[in-house]
């Protein structure tokens, strides 16, 4: 893709969420043509790749246009409310929050995004019970942070919960695909396996390389121990 295309818009969820459960936003930006343009400055070697970076417009949305908080304390700007974001995205990320206090104007944008043609829903931690809340993911099937699971098939029965660390449910043809995750790590390895599936495996290994994330580690979709009970 060429910088003159369009760019793939992506909304960003951050109101209150897990700072890390947004990690892999980083892998999007990085296959971006804005940021392989930055680092051509440094690293002109790589210049046969730039015809394989994606233009991105990221979104970041929350119910004001006053700083966002995240834990730890990190502010984030939104550049949109929940009633002003555009609903047609191709893409929106969701770390996770207080599934309980989630503000009714998101689930509203949810719903809507969805009906608009939204392309893809990707959920990390509580992240899928705030889509989950929205009804979106009534009748598919999806995870949240393991810890969570029990909760969250209490709270959303409708939805078929699955004891993974990211699951995938795809539609063929118009409408939109939800990837969810577990924990921040394994938001983390979704998003790797989301870009691998959808762009330049070239333009991929780019992005990976520079953020030292190895997709050929041990980081499949089963978990390899169980749930510690720290008892």
């Amino acid at each position: 893709m060429s910088s003159t295309q369009t760019p793939l818009r992506i909304g960003v969820l951050h109101e209150n969420v897990q700072m890390t459960d947004l990690s892999g936003l980083d892998i999007l930006g990085n296959i971006s043509t804005q940021t392989l343009e930055m680092v051509l400055t440094m690293m002109p070697q790589f210049s046969p790749l730039l015809p394989l970076s994606v233009p991105m417009e990221f979104l970041y949305i929350s119910s004001t246009l006053s700083p966002a908080a995240m834990t730890c304390g990190l502010m984030v700007m939104p550049t949109h409310t929940y009633a002003t974001a555009p609903r047609d995205l191709d893409i929106i990320l969701v770390g996770g929050p207080d599934p309980t206090k989630v503000h009714p104007e998101s689930l509203v944008f949810l719903k809507e995004a969805v009906e608009a043609g939204t392309k893809a829903v990707l959920a990390t931690c509580t992240g899928g019970m705030w889509v989950a809340k929205s009804g979106i993911l009534d009748g598919r099937k999806a995870t949240t942070n393991r810890s969570f699971l029990a909760m969250a098939g209490q709270m959303f029965p409708k939805v078929e919960w699955l004891d993974q660390r990211w699951v995938v449910d795809e539609v063929e043809g118009k409408g939109t695909d939800f990837w969810t995750a577990g924990g921040a790590g394994c938001g983390v390895d979704m998003v790797i396996e989301y870009v691998r599936k959808r762009f330049d495996s070239k333009i991929v290994g780019l992005s990976l390389m520079g953020l030292d994330f190895d997709p050929e580690g041990p980081h499949g979709q089963a978990y390899t121990k169980p749930l510690p009970t720290f008892a």
